[in-house]
């Protein structure tokens, strides 16, 4: 595969329709991430060009690239991509690239202790409002901490072009409101 230009990611990074999909791009770049978690693969565009924005800008081509989705488990209303073609696009890119099919909540249970030190953790949330009521959610969220490190940050794209950002620190936070919430429920 041909190195990325300057000028394809100038036009990735300014002109990328969803624009959540620009703040991933500026991120990588900015941050010279060389492992990256992405939950929600959309239409797989994304992916591949957030590996090339990460090959160019960390300074190693050896990209870990690990991808959670339903894949031909979506709905029919969804974008329909399959695992076997996802794969094979993502192994021409020369990155070290893992899909593993499933949902937030039990997939990130079983890959947490394998991705340790993750630079970045992209989660494309289907819903506005607070995701973190959401119990299969937040049952995942928790596991979010042993993977992190202290430069990590954990992005929450919203539909209509909203998103939050978390650093290592805000993830904790975060988990210990979800860990007081789900308390006052039991007490309930």
């Amino acid at each position: 595969m041909k190195p990325l230009s300057t000028l394809q990611y100038l036009s990735w990074s300014q002109f990328s329709k969803p624009t959540n999909d620009r703040i991933a791009y500026r991120t990588i770049k900015k941050n010279k991430f060389r492992s990256v978690v992405e939950v929600g693969l959309g239409d797989g565009i994304r992916c591949e060009r957030m590996i090339r924005v990460a090959q160019k800008f960390s300074g190693s081509s050896t990209i870990r690239y690990t991808g959670i989705d339903l894949f031909e488990a979506r709905e029919s209303s969804e974008t329909q991509l399959k695992l076997i073609e996802m794969h094979r696009q993502l192994n021409g890119l020369g990155a070290k690239a893992q899909l593993v099919p499933g949902d937030f909540g039990s997939t990130i249970q079983r890959i947490a202790n394998s991705h340790l030190r993750t630079d970045l953790v992209i989660l494309q949330c289907d819903t506005g409002g607070d995701v973190f009521a959401n119990e299969e959610f937040a049952n995942g969220w928790k596991f979010l901490p042993r993977m992190l490190h202290a430069s990590s940050q954990v992005m929450l794209f919203f539909p209509n072009d909203e998103y939050e950002v978390f650093n290592f620190l805000d993830v904790e936070d975060q988990l210990r409101s979800l860990e007081s919430r789900t308390e006052m429920r039991r007490a309930a």
